[in-house]
C-alpha cells in the first residue's frame, strides 16, 4: 500500500474512533444497580433524609408488608437519548420517585382489587429529571395476599436498548400465555367432543381434559387484577388445575402404554382433590400447598416420565420417543419452577443471574408436551384411518368376489329355472297334445273302425289334427321363447289358408322391442285362440275380409281379430262351444278375452299383461 493512501486511512480511522467516543459519552450505557437500601415504613411519602436505611442486595424478597427501596446510579452528563427504567417483574406495583420527582405509579392492590403484575414494565424517564452525577431512585412496594414483597434488579438506560428486552419478556410471559389459553381451550374442547362422540377413545378425553386444565392454570399469567372476594376461589381453581393437569397426564401415559390403572386411579384422583381441599381447609395457606402438596406432584411427574420411557423402549415408535423427550423436558422444567418458586438456596447458588429473572419454564415445557401429545394422537388417528382404508379395500375386494360368485350362482339358478320352466312347458304341451290331438285321433280311429265316419269327415279330422300339431310345433320352435318368431310362422301358414279360401287378410304388427319373450305354453294358448277365431271366420262368418293385429308393448300384449261377416247368431257373445274354449284358454294364461258383435262382423280381442306372460 502506498504511504499516501495509508495516511488517508489513518485519518479516517481516527475520525471514526472520535465519533464513537462522542456517541458513547453522549448516550451512556445501561446501568443495573444490584446494591440497594431498604426502609421498612408504610408511609406514602418518600422517607426523610435522615431515615435509617439498611443495605440490601438485589434481587430481594422480604416478608415485610411495606418497604421503600433506594437505588443510586451516576451519570457523567445528561443523556441525549430518551431513557427508561426496565423492571422484568414488579408483581405488586408501587410508587417510583427519581431525584425527588414522582416518576410513575404502577397500579397497586387496594380495597377493591388485588393486583399481581406478571408482565414486565418499561417506565419512561423524562430527560429533565436526570442530572449529571449521582441520581437516586426510590421505589415503594407493598405485599399482598397474592404476592410477597419482591424487587428485581432494575435496568436504567436508553429506551431503544431496553425496548427489545421488554418486548421479548412481554411476549413470552404475557402474549404467549394468552395464545396458550386460547389454543388449549379450542384443542381441549375438540378432544372432549371426540371422546363424547366415541367414549371408547379415552386418550382423546384425557388429552382434552389436560389441555383445558393447563389453559385454566395459564390464566394466572393473563388475569392480573381480581376482586378480593374472588381471590381464594381463584387460587383454589389454580391448584385444582395444576394437580389435575399432572394427574390426567399420568393417566394418559398409562393408557397409552397399555397399563391398567385400577385402584391407583382412585389414589391419584384423591391426591388431586387434596390440593384444593387442603387450601380451603387451611384458610388459603399458600406456603403449605405450594411446598408440600405441589412438591408431591414431582414424584408423579417422575412416574409419568418412567412410564413413557418404558413404553417408548417397548414399542420403539417415533411418536412415543418424542413424547418421552417432551415429558423429560416438562419434568425438568417442573423441578426448576419448584426450586425457583420456593426460593431454595440451591437455585441461587447454581445460577444466581438466571434466578434473578424469575422465568418459569413449565409454562413453555407444558405447551411442548401438549403438542407432543397432539402429535401422538394425530399419528394414531392417521394410522387408524389408513387401517380403515386398507380394511375397506379388502372388504371391497371380498364384496366384489362375492358379487361375482353370487352372479355366477344366480346365472346357474336362472339356467336351472329356465330348464325347469321348459320341462314344465313341455309337460303342459304334452298334456295338451294328449287331451287335444290324442283325443281327436282316438275318436276318429274309433269311428273309422266302427264304420261310423265318412271319408270326408275323416279327412277333415286328420286336417284338424295336423293343424293342431303344426300349431304346437310353432309354439315350441322359437329359440328363447320369442313370441314374435312364433307369430311370424303362424302368419305365414294362415295367410296361405285364408288366401286359399278367398278371404283377404290384413296383418298388422306393432312392437316396442325386437323380441317378446313369453313362455311356450302361453304362446301355444294365444295362437290357439287366434286359430279358433280364424277357423270361426272361415266356417261360420261368411266373411271375405279379416284383419289380424298384434300390439306388443312392455306392459301388455294385445291381439285383435276382426271380420266383416254376418256376426254372431242373435248377437250373443257367449254363444258357441268355440268361444267357450277360447275363454277357457285365455283364463288359463291370465289373459282377458272380449268378443264384440260389430254388425257386420265380429271382433275378438285378447289382452295379456306381460307379467302374466312371464309368470305363466
Amino acid at each position: 500500500m502506498k504511504p499516501t493512501r495509508w495516511a488517508c486511512c489513518k485519518v479516517w480511522l481516527a475520525l471514526l474512533l472520535a465519533l464513537s467516543a462522542l456517541s458513547t459519552a453522549a448516550s451512556a450505557t445501561p446501568d443495573q444497580p444490584s446494591q440497594a437500601w431498604v426502609l421498612f415504613a408504610d408511609s406514602i411519602e418518600p422517607p426523610p433524609a435522615g431515615a435509617a436505611w439498611q443495605p440490601i442486595q438485589l434481587p430481594t424478597a422480604t416478608p415485610a408488608p411495606v418497604a421503600w427501596f433506594r437505588l443510586a446510579f451516576d451519570l457523567d452528563q445528561t443523556p441525549a437519548d430518551a431513557w427508561s427504567l426496565y423492571l422484568p417483574y414488579f408483581y405488586n406495583g408501587g410508587r417510583l420517585v427519581l431525584n425527588g420527582q414522582p416518576l410513575a405509579r404502577i397500579r397497586e392492590s387496594g380495597p377493591d382489587d388485588l393486583v399481581r403484575w406478571e408482565r414486565p414494565h418499561l417506565v419512561p424517564i423524562p430527560p429533565a429529571v436526570l442530572r449529571p452525577g449521582r441520581n437516586e431512585l426510590l421505589l415503594r412496594v407493598a405485599a399482598t395476599p397474592r404476592a410477597s414483597l419482591r424487587l428485581p434488579v432494575p435496568t436504567l438506560g436508553p429506551t431503544f436498548e431496553l425496548l427489545g428486552h421488554y418486548e421479548n419478556r412481554l411476549f413470552w410471559v404475557r402474549t404467549m400465555s394468552q395464545l396458550t389459553v386460547a389454543a388449549c381451550t379450542v384443542v381441549g374442547l375438540l378432544g372432549l367432543f371426540i371422546w363424547w362422540r366415541r367414549p371408547e377413545e379415552a386418550l382423546y378425553g384425557l388429552f382434552g381434559a389436560s389441555a383445558l386444565l393447563w389453559g385454566l392454570r395459564t390464566l394466572t399469567f393473563v388475569v392480573e387484577v381480581l376482586p378480593p372476594a374472588s381471590w381464594h376461589a381463584w387460587r383454589t381453581l389454580y391448584h385444582a388445575a395444576t394437580g389435575g393437569f399432572a394427574i390426567t397426564m399420568l393417566l394418559f401415559a398409562m393408557q397409552l402404554a397399555g397399563m391398567h390403572a385400577g385402584r391407583l386411579r382412585w389414589f391419584l384422583l384423591g391426591y388431586w382433590a387434596l390440593g384444593p381441599l387442603g387450601y380451603i381447609a387451611s384458610g388459603g395457606n399458600e406456603l403449605l400447598i405450594s411446598t408440600v402438596w405441589a412438591g408431591g406432584l414431582l414424584p408423579i411427574g417422575l412416574a409419568l416420565l418412567v412410564i413413557a420411557v418404558m413404553a417408548a423402549w417397548r414399542q420403539r415408535t417415533p411418536q412415543l420417543i418424542v413424547l418421552s423427550a417432551a415429558l423429560g423436558v416438562a419434568v425438568l422444567a417442573g423441578f426448576h419452577d419448584y426450586l425457583l418458586a420456593s426460593a431454595t438456596p440451591v437455585m441461587q447458588a447454581l445460577a444466581p443471574r438466571w434466578a434473578a429473572h424469575r422465568i418459569f419454564l413449565l409454562h413453555y415445557a407444558a405447551d411442548l408436551l401438549l403438542v407432543a401429545m397432539g402429535v401422538v394422537l394425530a399419528v394414531r388417528l392417521v394410522g387408524t384411518l389408513q387401517a380403515i382404508e386398507q380394511l375397506n379395500c379388502t372388504l371391497e375386494a371380498r364384496v366384489a368376489e362375492s358379487e361375482r360368485a353370487m352372479a355366477a350362482n344366480y346365472e346357474r339358478l336362472r339356467r336351472l329355472e329356465r330348464q325347469h320352466a321348459a320341462i314344465q312347458e313341455r309337460q303342459q304341451i304334452m298334456r295338451d297334445l294328449h287331451d287335444g290331438l290324442g283325443s281327436q285321433l282316438f275318436v276318429a280311429l274309433s269311428r273309422a273302425e266302427g264304420g261310423r265316419i265318412s271319408s270326408a269327415e275323416l279327412v277333415q279330422a286328420l286336417r284338424d289334427c295336423i293343424a293342431d300339431m303344426r300349431l304346437t310345433l310353432e309354439a315350441m320352435s322359437p329359440d328363447g321363447n320369442d313370441f314374435l318368431e312364433a307369430w311370424g310362422n303362424f302368419r305365414f301358414r294362415w295367410q296361405q289358408v285364408l288366401d286359399g279360401c278367398g278371404v283377404a287378410s290384413d296383418w298388422k304388427l306393432e312392437s316396442e322391442d325386437e323380441r317378446v319373450e313369453i313362455g311356450a305354453h302361453v304362446t301355444l294358448q294365444l295362437l290357439r285362440i287366434v286359430q279358433e277365431a280364424l277357423t270361426n271366420v272361415l266356417k261360420h262368418a261368411g266373411a271375405d275380409r279379416v284383419e289380424i293385429g298384434l300390439r306388443a308393448r312392455r306392459e301388455a300384449i294385445r291381439i285383435e281379430i276382426a271380420d266383416n261377416g254376418r256376426g254372431l247368431p242373435d248377437g250373443d257373445a257367449a254363444a258357441g262351444h268355440g268361444l267357450a274354449n277360447m275363454r277357457a284358454r285365455a283364463h288359463r294364461v291370465g289373459a282377458r278375452l272380449q268378443v264384440a258383435d260389430r254388425h257386420p262382423g265380429v271382433q275378438v280381442c285378447v289382452d295379456l299383461p306381460q307379467r302374466q306372460a312371464a309368470v305363466a
